[in-house]
């Protein structure tokens, strides 16, 4: 098989790589970065994928991640390859999601991954088939790093060389071979051991089934003394459940009836709240009344009645009067005021002095002083008269002139109409006077009720309104006190009902009864109708005694329960006793089982290795014999490699013996690992399809005078098998220029990549 072109438009670091192989010796140069192993790993990859199980290995998703594009684009590739019969295939692998892979007949164009069957992650199997090998051997065979051989060769002999080198032969791999298989299957079979053994696993193996036997049958007699105890026991879980399920029962009930009485409790407050509320809207609508002065009203009352009686007695003596005033004419009211000034002022001695003169003018028996002081009065009187009725002022000092019998007759004739009209007069005068007295103090009340409004913030002008508005205030403020009051109960009422609680506290209480109660009923459904007459404090005195018989009941319970532990604490379950023992069985069949397949296994492995060395070591003898010889020009000129274990020797020219692990310097065993390395990749062509060499950068350690002699072998080489030759050095790029110009010959470069994934 030779690979002819291959195609990575994102692949790792490699983005839009594409290359045409050809079938000589390929050279691969770029500095470090340039995403050489990367395009080893991509052709790998393309011929076998990253994943080979049902179920991805953390290793494959590790190589998976680790080669996903740095630029996060498409992540596929295509390879092209040719068998050795000709026939030409292109694989086209899609690896960032489960695309399935195609395999292109080159000649029909048509997909034939389907022929190879399938796999998880799109994988189909071609390769495996078509070449022969797994990728294990493929690699072994086609590969060859420079990390690979700096493992191997450091400080290693050329027969430790050999090892590493039968190791691939026989497994594909340098850290498992056939002889290391043998020895760890030597091993297994002593850790074993035989039947003579006394430490090995299967002698230990029947002590420890010997034991378990013995300790079940100790433990089958512990069990029988346990079981009387045990049926007692059983009787006192019985009486336990049942006083659960009547300690439930009674919980249930209890919870019911304090569901009860507290949503009964919430409803009166909530009543009583809504009465308590209705009561201080009453009283907010009537916050005007507040504020009014209560010690007011009784004084505010004193006075209305007094005024209220003033003013009655005022309209009753308004009355009187005004009958009184109607009762004389102002004519006579007008003659009465002038007789009152004229006559009203006479005394009855001055009364019967007129009389005397007007009706005696000459009695007899008067004395001279007497009469003459009596016509004096009775002069001034008649003066005044005639004065009063003339209406001229008084006279100067004069002579009173003399009263005629006829002047005091008119005198008298006045004085009595005066007496006549005087109670008339007198009484309409007194009833005007006792008016303006009344309406005096009726102003002097009212003046006071006035002050007593300001007080209580009225302000009316009239005082018949102003009691009104007072009184009305006062009935608000009554009315306002008893909507204070009526809430202050309500809300009082509530606090009694709440018994001390808040109604928060008291709806907590009740959530937390009725989420104890559903809890209850999800646990115990048959509760669900059960329904009580007894009260609370009936139904938590018998909660309180059931709690306490099954708390005693519980403890019994757990007393026997440890009187069952205590005599079976000595004797483990008899179901673990027999299971240790049935292991115990099956470990020794499995032992004597293993030691026999191991012994099989040894054998077989012996006879498959000592074929596979025998066909590969003659084949390797020869090349590498011919390959030392070129490279180092004549001073190793044979190389032996042993049948039976691969391992190198070397003709020393010093000595002319054959030396197994000869002193040879590092650039030398690294040129025997290749050599042989090459030769098993030859080997194991010619068993199968070949496969091209892919070298990554083996010759580091070669000096100026072997690398060309190696390359030129390679040359050589190239012309048999297709060589695919990573490196960095300039060199080797020199050497190729002026060695390997031939078209069957080609050189790639590879850009290094700046950027790190890292960064990205």
């Amino acid at each position: 098989m030779r690979l002819r072109r291959i195609d990575l438009p994102a692949f790792g670091c490699l983005s839009d790589f594409g290359a045409e192989l050809s079938p000589g010796l390929n050279l691969f140069v770029g500095e470090n970065e340039a995403g050489k192993s990367t395009l080893q790993a991509a052709i790998s990859a393309l011929l076998y994928g990253f994943f080979e199980n049902e179920r991805a290995l953390r290793a494959e998703n590790e190589r998976y991640e680790r080669f996903r594009p740095w630029t996060g684009s498409v992540y596929r590739g295509t390879l092209e390859y040719e068998l050795s019969n000709g026939d030409r295939y292109e694989v086209r692998r899609d690896f960032a999601a489960d695309v399935a892979t195609q395999l292109i007949d080159v000649a029909t164009g048509l997909d034939v991954a389907s022929k190879f069957g399938r796999g998880r992650h799109g994988n189909v199997p071609f390769a495996r088939k078509q070449f022969g090998m797994s990728r294990g051997v493929f690699q072994s065979c086609a590969f060859v790093s420079q990390g690979e051989i700096f493992d191997v060769t450091q400080g290693a002999s050329p027969s430790q060389i050999g090892d590493a080198v039968a190791a691939l032969a026989d497994s594909a791999g340098r850290d498992v071979s056939a002889a290391r298989a043998i020895k760890s299957l030597k091993s297994v079979e002593s850790r074993i051991g035989s039947d003579a053994a006394r430490t090995a696993e299967l002698p230990r193996a029947r002590q420890h089934l010997t034991r378990a036997q013995a300790e079940l049958a100790a433990g089958e007699e512990a069990r029988a003394q346990a079981a009387r105890t045990a049926r007692e026991l059983e009787e006192r879980r019985v009486l336990v459940r049942q006083l659960q399920d009547e300690r439930a029962r009674t919980e249930a009930l209890a919870l019911r009836t304090q569901i009860a009485t507290l949503r009964s409790r919430l409803d009166a407050v909530a009543a009583e709240t809504d009465e308590a509320e209705r009561a201080e809207s009453e009283a907010e609508a009537l916050s005007t009344g507040a504020g009014f002065p209560a010690s007011l009203r009784d004084e505010m009352l004193a006075l209305k009645g007094r005024w209220s009686q003033l003013l009655n007695g005022i309209e009753r003596l308004r009355g009187d009067r005004d009958g009184a005033t109607a009762a004389i004419s102002d004519n006579e009211r007008l003659e009465y005021e002038t007789l009152r000034e004229g006559v009203g002022t006479l005394t009855d001695e001055q009364v019967r002095a007129l009389e005397t003169v007007a009706f005696e003018p000459t009695a007899r028996g008067v004395t001279a002083a007497i009469g003459d002081a009596l016509r004096a009065i009775v002069r001034w009187i008649a003066g005044r008269v005639r004065r009063i009725l003339r209406q001229e002022d008084p006279p100067t000092a004069e002579a009173a002139p003399a009263v005629s019998a006829e002047e005091a007759r008119a005198l008298l004739d006045r004085h009595r109409r005066f007496l006549s009209l005087r109670p008339r007069s007198e009484l309409a005068g007194r009833l005007t006077t006792e008016v303006a007295g009344q309406e005096a103090a009726l102003e002097t009340i009212e003046g006071q009720l006035r002050n007593l409004m300001a007080a209580a913030g009225i302000s009316e002008a009239n005082v018949d309104e102003g009691l009104r508005a007072f009184e009305a205030a006062a009935q608000d403020h009554v009315r306002h006190q008893s909507a204070l009051a009526r809430a202050a109960e309500a809300r009082h009422r509530c606090d009694a009902t709440l018994a001390g609680r808040t109604i928060e506290e008291t709806e907590t209480r009740l959530a937390d009864c009725e989420r104890a109660l559903s809890d209850l009923l999800a646990k115990r459904p048959e509760l669900a109708d059960i329904e009580t007459d007894r009260s609370l404090e009936q139904l938590a005195k018998e909660r309180d005694r059931l709690r306490d018989e099954l708390q005693e009941a519980q403890l019994e319970e757990g007393r026997l329960e440890q009187k069952v532990d205590l005599v079976l604490e000595q004797h483990r379950p008899a179901s673990e006793l027999e299971e240790e023992a049935a292991r115990w069985r099956r470990e020794v069949e499995r032992l004597e089982k293993a030691r026999a397949a191991v012994a099989l296994a040894r054998s077989q492995i012996e006879e498959a290795m000592v074929q596979v060395y025998r066909d590969f070591a003659p084949a390797v003898n020869t090349f590498l014999s011919e390959g030392i010889e070129k490279v180092t020009e004549g001073r190793y000129s044979r190389a032996h490699v042993d049948p039976a274990s691969l391992r190198v020797s070397l003709l020393l020219p010093e000595t002319g013996e054959v030396i197994t692990d000869p002193p040879v310097s590092h650039g030398t065993r690294t040129m025997v690992y290749v050599l042989m390395r090459v030769g098993l990749a030859q080997h194991m062509s010619a068993i199968g399809e070949p496969v091209p060499l892919v070298l990554d950068d083996p010759f580091v350690d070669l000096d100026s005078r072997r690398l060309p002699r190696m390359m030129d072998y390679l040359l050589t080489l190239s012309e048999r098998m297709q060589v695919l030759f990573f490196t960095k050095e300039a060199s080797i790029v020199r050497w190729f220029e002026e060695h390997a110009s031939g078209p069957e010959h080609r050189v790639h470069g590879l850009a290094e990549t700046r950027l790190s994934r890292a960064s990205l």
